[in-house]
């Protein structure tokens, strides 16, 4: 999480020096609202998420709960923030493919914590119920119980969150280092930079 608490300064630090307010935003302060939005959300998301690479799920199951709940959701408000500072500085909807982790760790959040009781896969019949099994949240993963309504079953899934957490991070890094070098092309390199 530190690059991309590092590469989120360096953007808003380029915002700030290349005066791009004045030079463009003032004439557009609905595109500079949601990059402000954008900038604070990535800001606020890398802090939550920088807690649990420090300190985990926990160990109560209460804390497991909200704290899974947390991550999940801070990834998805990360992603949307990295959205939105690609439209801004890149001019495109990001659009990651399915079999990324970027897109496994949103549609993870989306079935856990999202939707868990009508859950309707894009593309697949049926709708699907989902159960995080308690007893086996760690910081590293946890099983999913996930009625498949089309299929009249139940299908057990082990979720590697470890893993996924950290592809995931590979790809906004990414991501965020093509939105600053966007910034750079589009306005410049800032005078007292």
């Amino acid at each position: 999480m530190n690059r991309i608490q590092a590469l989120e300064q360096r953007i808003r630090d380029y915002v700030n020096k290349a005066d791009l307010y004045e030079r463009y935003f003032e004439s557009h302060l609905d595109e500079w609202n949601a990059l402000c939005v954008a900038m604070d959300i990535l800001g606020d998301t890398s802090f939550a998420l920088k807690y649990y690479e420090d300190f985990g799920i926990g160990n109560r199951d209460d804390e497991k709960y909200l704290k899974l709940y947390g991550l999940l959701q801070a990834v998805f408000s990360q992603q949307e923030s990295i959205r939105q500072l690609n439209r801004t500085f890149i001019g495109n909807d990001l659009n990651p493919c399915p079999d990324t982790d970027w897109s496994k760790i949103r549609e993870l959040r989306n079935l856990t914590v999202g939707h868990p009781i009508a859950y309707t896969e894009k593309g697949k019949p049926g709708t699907k119920h989902c159960f995080i099994s308690r007893v086996t949240i760690t910081s590293g993963g946890f099983q999913l119980i996930i009625w498949n309504e089309s299929e009249k079953q139940n299908e057990f899934e082990y979720v590697d969150l470890k893993s996924l957490y950290e592809g995931y991070k590979s790809e906004a890094i990414k991501y965020l280092k093509s939105i600053r070098q966007a910034q750079i092309k589009k306005w410049g390199t800032p005078s007292n930079h």
